[in-house]
Parts: structure tokens; C-alpha cells; sequence
């Protein structure tokens, strides 16, 4: 027998397409992190609210058909409750203002009313699932990659750094929309079983794919960030405290300065926060009464974000391959 036919055998599986290689390393990174137990409680506590903010949509569509005063009393209570604070027109009026409109515009106050529950969800329920969900699944991912050099295996297949990067983010991005796209909705299709009839589909059928674009909004720059994060360090737990930090400092430094002298409530400032920018950019998107300022500025803030953290992320994958 010929000697390099003792160590070598034919591939009898199916090459994977050169377009689609990227697919490999989101299957392995998602299999690998659905096995945190952690994790799955997390997106069942992000699926939730959605599901109790449904019965809200349904108070509000059962009082344009009844003139029950305990089910006005009532929507009107939660409404006080969920009213994202009091932003843009939002600030002058308030919810509780649109609600006595309701005769007058009634597509326009219901497609507030839903993209303010919508809205809520953004800001309330999910950033607290993201944040630790992100400081679960993202810090080892490239950090033990270049710990254990794992690129000399990586690089060494038919696989660009493009590939590789697409592969990481798409993992990321994958879990962000399971609790930001999937919640929202879950509760836009709560809603429209819960309405009356599917008429309410004239006012509100853009309300998914104003979900998307607010979903990707913030599940792109959060991927990108994080990823380069982890991508800054050898150790796992350094990326994940710089991930907390980033978030916990930002939000403190932002509400110190514009309650300051130096700023109000509408300064420039408060971007220093991400709870903020994507808050922005949320309630631009989903309905333009929802937000405070033009969506240009947070939109140009996460661009900015998203191009300064790919483009260190390329730059630290690329050091190990450089002789």
C-alpha cells in the first residue's frame, strides 16, 4: 500500500456550499449555547410579557365596541402604568389624552396605543434580558477562539474571515430576535386574536414590519459590540464585565449629566446611555409620537457603534494570521 494512502480517506459527506460555510459556526455556536439552562429560562421570562400585555389590546378593543365604565376605568389605569415616559407629544398629553380622542382619530389612537405596548416591551421588558442573556452567550465565543488559537483550525479550511464573522454574528443576532422579534410579535398576533375582528389590521398593518426594523436596529449594533468585546481579550470574564460596564456606567453616567446644569432632558447627553439610543430608535421606528427627538441622531449613533466594532473585530482576527 502506498504510504499516503495510510492517513488519508475520501470526505463521504456533503461538501458544504462555499456561500452558506458561515451556516457551520452559527448551527455549532446556537447548539452551544441552547445548552445553557440559564439561557432558556431567561427567553421564557422575555415571551411572557407579551403574552400579558395581549390582555391590554384586548381592554382598549372591547371598549371601542361598549361603554362600560369599569373596562375604560381600567384600560385607562394601565395605560397610566405602561406610558413609556412621557415622551415626545407623549410628554405634553399623554396617553391618557389619546384616549379621549379615540372618536376622533380612531386608527391613529389605536395604532398608538399598540406600538406603545410595543414600545414597552423594547424598553422595559427586553433590555433586561438582553444584557445578561449577552453577557452569557458572547464572551467566549471569539476570546477562547484566540486563546486556544483555534484560527490555524479555522483559517485552514476554506473559511475568509468574512465567513467567520457572519458566523458569530449571526449566532448572536439569532437569540436578540428570539427576544425582541419574537415577543413583539407574539404580541401584535395576541392582539389581532384578541380584537373583535381583523379589521383593526387597516391601522396596524405595519406594525410587524416596523418590529423587524427595530428589531435588527438593535440586535446588529448590540452583536457587533459585544462580539468585539470579546475579541479584545484572551479571558472570558474581562469581555463580560466590559460588556455590564458599558451598559450600567453609560445609563449612570447619562442620567447624572442631564439632570445636571449641563443638560436637560432632551440633551444630547442621555446618548451616553444604550438604554437610551435604543429607546430612541424603538420608539422612532414603531411610532414617531413615541419618541422625543429625530431618529437620525440614535440611528447615526448605532451606525457609528456598529462600524467602529466590526471594524476592530476585523482587525483582531486578523492579528494572529499577520507574521
Amino acid at each position: 500500500m502506498a504510504i499516503h494512502n495510510l492517513g488519508y480517506r475520501h470526505c463521504e459527506g456533503r461538501r458544504q456550499s462555499h456561500r452558506t460555510r458561515w451556516l457551520v459556526l452559527t448551527e455549532n455556536g446556537i447548539r452551544r449555547a441552547w445548552a445553557s439552562a440559564w439561557l432558556r429560562r431567561m427567553l421564557f421570562f422575555a415571551w411572557l410579557p407579551s403574552v400579558l400585555m395581549g390582555f391590554m389590546i384586548f381592554l382598549y378593543e372591547q371598549s371601542e365596541s361598549t361603554d362600560d365604565p369599569f373596562t375604560r376605568a381600567f384600560i385607562q389605569m394601565g395605560t397610566a402604568l405602561l406610558e413609556p415616559g412621557g415622551q415626545g407629544n407623549m410628554q405634553a398629553s399623554g396617553m391618557l389624552g389619546y384616549l379621549q380622542q379615540k372618536n376622533e382619530h380612531p386608527g391613529e389612537t389605536r395604532h398608538l396605543f399598540w406600538s406603545s405596548l410595543l414600545l414597552t416591551l423594547f424598553r422595559r421588558s427586553q433590555p433586561f434580558i438582553l444584557i445578561p442573556m449577552l453577557g452569557v452567550i458572547t464572551p467566549p465565543m471569539i476570546s477562547q477562539d484566540i486563546r486556544s488559537r483555534a484560527f490555524l483550525l479555522y483559517f485552514s479550511r476554506p473559511l475568509s474571515r468574512t465567513q467567520y464573522v457572519v458566523g458569530k454574528l449571526a449566532t448572536v443576532i439569532f437569540y436578540v430576535l428570539l427576544i425582541t422579534l419574537m415577543p413583539a410579535l407574539m404580541l401584535f398576533c395576541t392582539g389581532l386574536l384578541l380584537s373583535p375582528d381583523l379589521s383593526v389590521l387597516s391601522s396596524t398593518g405595519d406594525l410587524p414590519l416596523r418590529i423587524l426594523l427595530a428589531s435588527l436596529l438593535i440586535a446588529i449594533p448590540a452583536a457587533s459590540l459585544s462580539l468585539m468585546l470579546s475579541s479584545l481579550t484572551t479571558e472570558s470574564r474581562f469581555a463580560g464585565f466590559a460588556w455590564f460596564a458599558i451598559w450600567i456606567f453609560g445609563a449612570f453616567t447619562a442620567g447624572i449629566l442631564s439632570n445636571s446644569t449641563w443638560g436637560d432632558s432632551t440633551s444630547p447627553l442621555k446618548y451616553l446611555s444604550l438604554f437610551e439610543v435604543f429607546s430612541e430608535v424603538a420608539g422612532s421606528i414603531l411610532d414617531p409620537q413615541l419618541a422625543s427627538s429625530r431618529v437620525e441622531e440614535p440611528v447615526s449613533i448605532l451606525a457609528v457603534l456598529t462600524a467602529v466594532s466590526l471594524a476592530v473585530l476585523f482587525r483582531r482576527i486578523s492579528a494572529p494570521m499577520q507574521v
